[in-house]
């Protein structure tokens, strides 16, 4: 590795690193803020929500990962070119081409780690978030209860502890208040209870010690208890029922357990089959994808140069959104049967990677404006025209 495919290599890094952590921040910010508001509306305890939240990560990072390894290509070939690096590449006899080949390389070892990431990884975080979101949903002591908060797990029971420890097993200040439909009307109070359960049947209970029980039966007097001690025994689950094996939804496999359910033709259903075959090829064109991109952004990058920027990243964004949405809609078209995986998810691959590879091959040694060049002016000519026209609007009439 020579000293220009180092610099290359740091450079890029260095850009990826910021690109992808700016980009992984404003994707799952949202979805953050939204299981918030779920934990809110369950009851679910604060670790739920960073439980969650770390699952879906997998899920981000193979949306940010592509968009932000072009963005650095993008930002650091302009860089080079405002501070005329490129220039003393090109006069000490390397070239552009040269130069972008540890690009290029950076590119295809990503895109493998971009197979592992969703044809693996992501399967098995996206199971595990659906299964934190299941426990969050129906488990209602160990993740929802909480001190000094009126819990009422089911119809005619309410529950309130002044003091919980980590494990939710010891309570101190404990109300408890429950009606049974036409039967007594019960309100405990107690100094400390203990949660224990039955290793062998796993019958759950609240030992209660200093206890003031108070029933109250229809047509009848209300009657106090005294006890040091009494066992409640709640009628409700204290864990939420164990979620189901993963693999229910072809989401959650991954690339090989698809490949053997297909070659086992364990799928008789034809819908099946194209949402198997959906999955599998986007994924993979997803993850190849990653590959093409330095050959679009070398050249994008070349002509992004001084007031260029802006109008260049704002272009990149676009093409690799309509990119990424015309392989949402071939995947749906796939997934329904309407086309082949060829059509629907390989030919636009085959297109983009035709377009990335043309420009790039297009790049003159000697930096002459290219078509995205021309581009970008007009959009800034375009951008400044209608600033000038906005500050002539604000300005008062002499």
């Amino acid at each position: 590795m020579t000293i220009l495919d180092k610099y290359v290599l740091s450079q890029t890094m260095r850009r990826l690193f910021i690109a992808l952590s700016i980009v992984l921040l404003t994707l799952i910010l949202e979805r953050v803020l939204r299981l918030f508001e779920f934990a809110a509306a369950n009851n679910a305890a604060f670790g739920l929500v960073l439980q969650m939240a770390a699952n879906l990560l997998p899920h981000y990072l193979g949306l940010a990962l592509p968009a932000a390894f072009f963005i650095s290509i993008l930002l650091l070939m302009a860089q080079l070119g405002d501070n005329n690096e490129l220039d003393v590449i090109l006069g000490s006899g390397s070239s552009v081409k040269r130069m972008a080949r540890t690009i290029i390389i950076i590119g295809v070892i990503f895109s493998g780690l971009s197979v592992l990431l969703l044809g693996y990884l992501q399967p098995y975080s996206r199971y595990g978030y659906r299964a934190i979101r299941h426990a969050a949903t129906h488990a209602v002591w160990n993740e929802v209860i909480t001190a000094q908060t009126f819990f009422a797990p089911v119809k005619g029971l309410t529950i309130l502890a002044n003091e919980i420890d980590l494990d939710g097993r010891s309570l101190s200040g404990i109300f408890v208040h429950q009606i049974e439909d036409d039967g007594p009307e019960m309100t405990i109070t107690a100094g400390k209870g203990q949660v224990t359960t039955d290793i062998k049947t796993g019958d759950t209970e609240i030992v209660l010690q200093n206890v003031v029980q108070i029933i109250e039966r229809p047509g009848q007097s209300p009657y106090a208890l005294f006890l040091g001690k009494l066992v409640f025994k709640p009628d409700f689950p204290f864990k939420p029922a164990p979620f189901r094996e993963r693999g229910n939804d072809q989401r959650e496999m991954t690339l090989g357990e698809i490949w053997r359910s297909n070659n086992r033709k364990k799928i008789s259903d034809k819908t099946e089959k194209n949402k198997m075959a959906a999955e599998v090829n986007g994924r993979l064109v997803r993850s190849f994808s990653v590959a093409t991109m330095p050959f679009l952004a070398v050249p994008m990058g070349i002509a992004a140069k001084r007031r260029r920027r802006g109008p260049a990243v704002a272009t990149a964004a676009i093409l690799l959104l309509l990119y990424h949405y015309s392989l949402e809609i071939g995947e749906g078209l796939v997934g329904i049967g309407a086309v082949s995986p060829l059509i629907g998810l390989w030919v636009p691959f085959s297109l983009f990677s035709f377009f990335c590879i043309n420009m790039f091959l297009r790049i003159d040694q000697r930096l002459r404006p290219n078509r995205f060049e021309q581009l970008f002016d007009r959009l800034d000519n375009g951008i400044q025209t209608i600033k000038r026209n906005i500050l002539l609007r604000g300005k008062p009439k002499q």
